[in-house]
């Protein structure tokens, strides 16, 4: 490596760190605290669990007769039913209202826990999801100036690497650079944890940029093997087949039990009921607890039960999926640790607190510099 090329990373690597180092701030802290929260949610709502009991469950129509007369005058959204200690539970959305869920042991018919959620209630973990995509600002103001803080973030990453990178490597290099001096900690705290995290962090930020702008979506889909990116649609319900459907005979009824003998030991079975007449029944069945990339999204006539194809890299069964698609359909797991389970929460936790560290460490190392410089 060139001394000039060296010089000019160096250079990179701080104005772009000045530049960004308050977003990638906030965007490390919020998906730091972010990460846990379905574990924080499940230990501090522990009336989801029901006990299993040797009897069939409700059906659909069953369960929605009862959320029903709960949620009074309101048309359900969805209802999902779980592994067999998770209760049922309905949800019922309205735009300007907000969302109720009715949560229900589908052995017993009884109603555990009705949860009204206005809307513009605040939601810690809703408040922290808002802050990571979008900085709490406008969406269309925010989310522009994350994904192009994050686009520098990996920049200042790869340039760092190529600072840190010594030109010959000893025993005495290995100790220096891969370990924590107290005598020095401050450059430990900034280059040595941040050559641990390296590989992490710019996986989380390559990840994060398929949300942020399209054309790096399309790129890398299309690097992957998939071609053209087409948008997620659904199709439509045959509006000539509409006709009056019996309680006992419903097909929702019919589709569940369809669908638990074809596929019985799924995670979850959540079914998104359709709003208006040429509205689909939408079938999302998961396979593992907690993520979300292996799932199977079904679309089905609300009417006559006939599948349906949707398009997009996440409408069709996993297993029927292109690589390019289930790589897409990963992103999100990837991003947040959950495809590697809990180990992978837990790394995703640690090395997001050490990115929010690394520009204070920087920003503290540089204005050291500069003080002793102007001396």
């Amino acid at each position: 490596m060139t001394f000039k090329i060296r010089k000019i990373c160096i250079k990179l690597h701080l104005y772009l760190g000045l530049l960004s180092g308050i977003v990638v701030f906030i965007v490390c802290v919020t998906g730091c605290l972010y990460v846990f929260k379905d574990e924080i949610i499940n230990l501090s709502q522990q009336w989801k669990t029901v006990e299993v009991q040797n009897t069939p469950t409700l059906l659909p129509s069953e369960v929605l007769a009862i959320a029903n007369k709960e949620a009074s005058g309101i048309n359900p959204s969805a209802i999902t039913y779980g592994r067999p200690s998770d209760a049922v539970f309905v949800d019922y959305y309205n735009f300007e209202k907000g969302m109720t869920t009715v949560y229900i042991n589908q052995y017993t018919g009884q109603v555990i826990k009705t949860i009204i959620k206005q809307k513009g209630e605040f939601d810690f973990f809703g408040f922290m999801l808002n802050g990571h995509r979008h900085l709490w600002l406008p969406q269309d103001i925010g989310k522009p100036i994350v994904g192009i803080s994050v686009l520098i973030f990996a920049i200042i990453l790869i340039t760092g690497l190529i600072i840190w990178w010594p030109k010959r490597w000893n025993k005495k290099v290995v100790k220096r650079n891969f370990t924590l001096k107290r005598k020095n900690i401050l450059w430990g705290l900034h280059s040595v944890l941040g050559s641990y995290s390296f590989i992490i962090l710019l996986l989380l930020a390559l990840t994060g940029l398929i949300w942020s702008f399209d054309w790096f979506s399309k790129s890398v889909y299309k690097l992957s093997g998939g071609g053209e990116l087409k948008p997620y649609t659904l199709p439509l319900s045959d509006t000539t087949q509409i006709k009056e459907i019996k309680a006992e005979n419903s097909t929702l009824d019919k589709l569940y039990l369809e669908l638990l003998n074809e596929i019985p030991n799924a995670a979850d079975y959540y079914f998104a009921l359709p709003s208006a007449n040429d509205g689909v029944i939408r079938v999302s069945i998961a396979y593992i607890k907690g993520a979300y990339y292996k799932t199977d999204n079904l679309f089905f006539d609300q009417y006559t039960l006939k599948p349906l194809h949707g398009t997009g890299p996440y409408a069709g069964k996993y297993a029927d999926a292109s690589s390019a698609d289930k790589l897409r359909r990963m992103n999100y797991d990837i991003h947040s640790g959950r495809i590697w389970g809990i180990w992978g929460k837990i790394i995703m936790f640690l090395v997001s607190a050490i990115g929010a560290s690394l520009p204070i460490t920087g920003y503290i190392i540089w204005y050291k510099k500069h003080l002793r410089a102007k001396k």
